[in-house]
């Protein structure tokens, strides 16, 4: 993107008072053209154009340099705590929905195979629902302290808040069904309901495939399943080639 290229000395303080004084139309027409917008000194730290618009409060100003794209985990993170810090939930709200269009891709594989064992889709609108709810929290497998940062991060949230809590009385029991607590755990980050019936359509239908999806299901959980829905895993047994298409 271009805006991860920097401006001159020069042209950057045009910009910044294009932002400082709400010159839409001068800030577009430059946008048009695309050139970049970031700040000669962004890698000391400096305050750059997207903290300056959330300053002085224009929202249209946010908006056109949210979509220009470019910029970091944690400058949207920076962003987002000063509009906050402004009361501008309208701005807030604004560079959220952008922080939650982004792909997964810049999320470390240790986040995102943590996501996936937990059954969280990995859209941030979906993780986010998943804080709100208690369903990534503390008590989540292999969700730590360093994924925690990782993945407040990827949202454009404070990355040093405290890690979701899920008290034991919140969380849904397991049905009393003779399954393992690690086979009804599996079933229920896949979204597979607990029965006989929807559990041999998912392994007839090769949602559920050892060492393959879901994340973390092993031929232990694989060989139970079969076992409780009364078919033999052998004829289960998918070709290598087809596994890997």
């Amino acid at each position: 993107m271009t805006n991860r290229r920097a401006v001159s000395a020069e042209n950057f303080d045009s910009l910044l008072d294009c932002v400082q004084k709400g010159k839409l139309h001068a800030l577009q027409d430059w946008l048009r053209t695309g050139k970049p917008i970031r700040s000669p000194d962004d890698a000391k730290g400096v305050a750059n154009l997207l903290r300056t618009a959330v300053t002085t409060g224009f929202h249209s100003m946010v908006a056109e340099l949210l979509h220009a794209g470019g910029w970091s985990p944690t400058e949207l993170a920076d962003a987002l705590d000063l509009a906050r810090s402004r009361n501008r939930d309208d701005i807030a709200e604004l560079i959220l929905h952008y922080s939650t269009q982004s792909p997964a891709d810049d999320l470390p594989r240790r986040a995102r195979n943590c996501l996936a064992a937990a059954g969280i889709p990995l859209d941030k609108q979906a993780v986010l629902h998943a804080f709100r709810t208690g369903a990534l929290s503390c008590r989540t497998p292999f969700y730590g302290r360093n994924t925690h940062h990782d993945v407040c991060l990827w949202l454009g949230i404070n990355p040093f808040l405290p890690i979701p809590t899920n008290a034991v009385g919140d969380r849904v029991p397991f049905p009393d069904n003779g399954l393992s607590y690690r086979a009804n755990g599996i079933l229920r980050r896949a979204g597979i309901a607990p029965e006989r019936a929807a559990v041999r359509q998912a392994l007839e239908s090769r949602t559920l495939v050892p060492g393959k999806r879901p994340y973390s299901y092993g031929e232990q959980t694989h060989a139970e399943l079969c076992r409780w829905v009364g078919i033999n895993p052998s004829a289960l047994a998918v070709p290598l080639e087809r596994l890997s298409a």
